[in-house]
């Protein structure tokens, strides 16, 4: 037996031992590197692996799920474990082996089409690469979010990832115009070789999108391109109130050319990003809610209040987006922090943010909390402090709360692990049967993601 399978005995039988010494330098089974696929960018989810798999070709990633289809093994799909949800890494507890299945090496990059504004790419490519490469060539991608140097096409795919652009283009499923995933019998699902007008029957493809990997494993996607702009403002608006700050977001959108962000910061937040990361205080007092807007173009037509800051040039702005963008990981510096994605209808967003106070301040595990987040979407980030990471009252005091309010439990991260357990509160039970036949016609065996989406 080759010496560099050696560590796998103990976790995993002998024939699979055997399949996995034949994926050669794809596969990697010491438990040091192994462990660092293990855990999820939250720190709250983790779970033991055997093995991690990295194709570095679709064939070769077919190969490996054909080989491992039907046995007693799961199979954890990973693209740059950027989620927060749980949902890219093994669970907790399994009776059976687990394989990771990372995309990381899946790098191939087409020539960008210039006549379709399209781009076909890998699902290993990052969305920093993607961003790099189309910049260079006068070109723009639709979705944009802070994780973007190690966050994958195909993880952003699979869990319909939206971010700070959402508002302007949509999250990513208007911004793919074709995709490929491989299911785990090894058969192509794609839409690569067909015209964007394409109205032949039941477009099995795009069912992976926001699949969250338990349908198959998405391999290529093509993705909508736009012309960049020549120029943009940010404003960051210091406001007393969220009503305020969705006034400024009405007048933005009636008035400027193009809105292209409208992202909230509250107090807590706020000063939680100046203290981490040492940064000026942008305001001699803190606002209880810091908007910041992106438009096309210039804003002098929205009248600003004098205590606005503008940034114009790149570095302006850049300095700007720093305040909204290190909110989640000052958040994670603090420790064990509850992280909750929801969204709810812009009418109800107040009284969203009323409720959240109260849970906060009524919850006698929790220290403190904030938010941050898409204010146009009607979406938040919501960090909540104090709660050991096995406890899940605080969670659903949130998401109940979120869901009287006819919102979302999960607004752009997914369900994962950590909200399978609450996805009642998104879908009636005959939906949540029907969602469980489909992933029973392509993963039959229940091999692939275990507990993502599906309460074990």
């Amino acid at each position: 037996m080759c010496r560099m399978f050696e560590s796998c005995r103990g976790h995993v039988n002998d024939d699979l031992l055997a399949i996995l010494s034949t994926f050669g330098n794809d596969v990697v089974t010491d438990p040091d590197v192994v462990s660092t696929f293990t855990t999820d960018w939250t720190r709250r989810f983790h779970g033991p692996a055997a093995a991690v798999l990295r194709p570095r070709t679709v064939v070769a990633l077919k190969s490996m799920l054909v080989a491992l289809s039907g046995r007693e093994v799961a199979i954890q799909i990973q693209g740059g474990n950027t989620g927060l949800v749980g949902g890219s890494v093994p669970p907790s507890h399994s009776t059976v082996p687990v394989v990771i299945v990372s995309t990381t090496h899946l790098k191939n990059i087409d020539a960008i089409d210039d006549v379709s504004g399209t781009l076909i790419v890998d699902a290993g490519v990052t969305l920093g690469e993607v961003n790099q490469l189309v910049s260079e060539h006068g070109w723009s991608f639709g979705v944009d979010l802070a994780a973007r140097d190690t966050a994958t096409i195909g993880g952003m795919c699979a869990t319909n990832a939206g971010g700070i652009r959402v508002c302007a283009f949509g999250m990513m499923r208007e911004n793919i115009t074709g995709i490929e995933f491989v299911t785990l019998d090894g058969k192509t699902v794609s839409t690569l070789d067909k015209p964007a007008k394409n109205n032949t029957g039941l477009q099995l493809a795009n069912l992976a999108i926001g699949s969250e990997g338990v349908l198959g494993v998405i391999s290529r996607v093509r993705l909508r391109l736009r012309r960049a702009s020549l120029s943009t403002t940010v404003a960051f608006i210091p406001c007393e109130s969220i009503e305020i700050a969705l006034g400024w977001v009405r007048k933005a959108q009636t008035l400027s050319s193009h809105m292209l962000a409208a992202e909230i910061v509250d107090a807590t937040t706020m000063s939680l990003v100046i203290n981490t990361h040492h940064l000026r205080p942008l305001w001699s007092a803190t606002p209880s809610i810091a908007l910041l807007l992106e438009l096309e173009g210039d804003a002098s037509n929205l009248e600003l209040p004098d205590d606005a800051l503008i940034g114009v040039t790149p570095s302006e702005q850049r300095e700007l987006w720093k305040y909204r963008e290190l909110a989640s990981d000052s958040w994670t510096a603090v420790g064990d922090v509850h992280k909750l994605d929801v969204s709810v209808p812009l009418d109800r967003l107040p009284a969203l943010c009323t409720d959240l106070a109260k849970i906060i301040a009524g919850n006698a595990h929790v220290t403190h909390g904030g938010f941050f987040g898409h204010l146009a979407d009607g979406n938040l980030h919501i960090e909540i402090v104090g709660p050991a990471f096995d406890n899940f009252d605080v969670d659903r005091e949130v998401l109940e709360q979120v869901a009287t309010h006819h919102g979302s439990v999960s607004a752009e991260h997914g369900i994962g692990r950590a909200k399978a357990q609450f996805i009642h509160l998104a879908h009636d039970q005959a939906m949540l049967t029907l969602m469980a036949d489909v992933k029973h016609v392509f993963d039959p065996h229940h091999q692939l993601n275990p507990g993502v989406i599906f309460p074990s």
